[in-house]
């Protein structure tokens, strides 16, 4: 009985160090078992995303969000990497609320710059790290109008306020400051170093380095443009000028033979069909006003 006791023990000694080994691997693969979801273009909302998708311009919408965090597994981090100069406040507040609601790990990180709109999703994270390059930029919301009136102007102020309330509450969870104070930041569009970022809690830490960070660490603030999302008029004249497309192509298919049928047809009418002008060029024409 002692020999067997001592053998095993003999042996237990001999695998520690594969057991050890064999907890490293298993502690890395669940490491590695993370969701990354990009958010570096435009965020826009459903109604925007035919005209996005028209163009081929690159975008970033609640349903892709949303199905990413379906295909996590249970209990699987998300890493969401940032790099945008914002867009859609509504389609934000989605995604923030999406990533709130998520029961997992949710982890930001802050590469580029996290403006306006895409602010609002970094503060959905658990965690958020920012790299000593980036900036984070806050500003009260923007309402672009053609023509109002005094009635119209007042309303439209009255529904800024209420948005810029739910944008501070989001920025009050995270740092803790005050709704005044997050105005005035806001009202100032502030821009924000990592350093900064990280001493208003708008950020835990800074990536590549130690948590504890000194002046002398204070990273380089770098002028950016924020970009002019289409406005509202203008995607509804897409929309409105897409229907009016795919009717005329609905009428033109009728219209024209198809090729099997243009085969028996004689080289003279082959000529006069072939003359007619492609899809591509039949909406461009629409899209340009030409009635010819």
């Amino acid at each position: 009985m002692v020999i067997c006791l001592v053998a095993c023990q003999k042996l237990r000694l001999q695998l520690r160090p594969q057991l050890q080994v064999w907890q490293q691997i298993r502690h890395r693969k669940e490491k590695m078992l993370t969701v990354q979801i990009d958010v570096k273009n435009d965020i826009i909302g459903a109604d925007s995303e035919p005209m996005y998708q028209f163009f081929g311009m690159n975008y970033v919408a609640p349903e892709q969000i949303q199905n990413a965090l379906a295909s996590a597994k249970a209990n699987e981090d998300i890493e969401i990497d940032i790099d945008s100069n914002g867009g859609e406040v509504s389609a934000a507040s989605q995604i923030y609320s999406m990533l709130k609601a998520y029961p997992g790990q949710v982890n930001v990180f802050i590469q580029g710059i996290a403006a306006s709109a895409a602010s609002i999703i970094a503060m959905a994270g658990d965690k958020i790290s920012i790299s000593p390059t980036a900036q984070i930029m806050i500003h009260k919301c923007l309402a672009a109008t053609d023509s109002a009136n005094a009635d119209e102007l007042r309303q439209m102020a009255a529904q800024n306020d209420s948005v810029d309330i739910g944008i501070a509450n989001a920025y009050m969870l995270k740092t803790g400051m005050s709704q005044s104070d997050l105005f005035q930041l806001m009202s100032n569009q502030t821009f924000m170093d990592a350093k900064t970022a990280i001493d208003k809690g708008f950020a835990d830490e800074m990536a590549f380095t130690s948590k504890t960070q000194t002046a002398s660490d204070k990273a380089p603030v770098f002028a950016n443009s924020i970009a002019k999302l289409p406005s509202r008029e203008t995607i509804d004249k897409f929309n409105l000028l897409m229907g009016k497309a795919k009717a005329f192509d609905k009428i033109s298919e009728a219209q024209i033979p198809s090729e099997e049928d243009s085969e028996e047809v004689a080289p003279k009418e082959n000529k006069k069909t072939n003359s007619q002008p492609s899809l591509r060029q039949r909406k461009l024409a629409i899209l340009l006003g030409d009635k010819k």
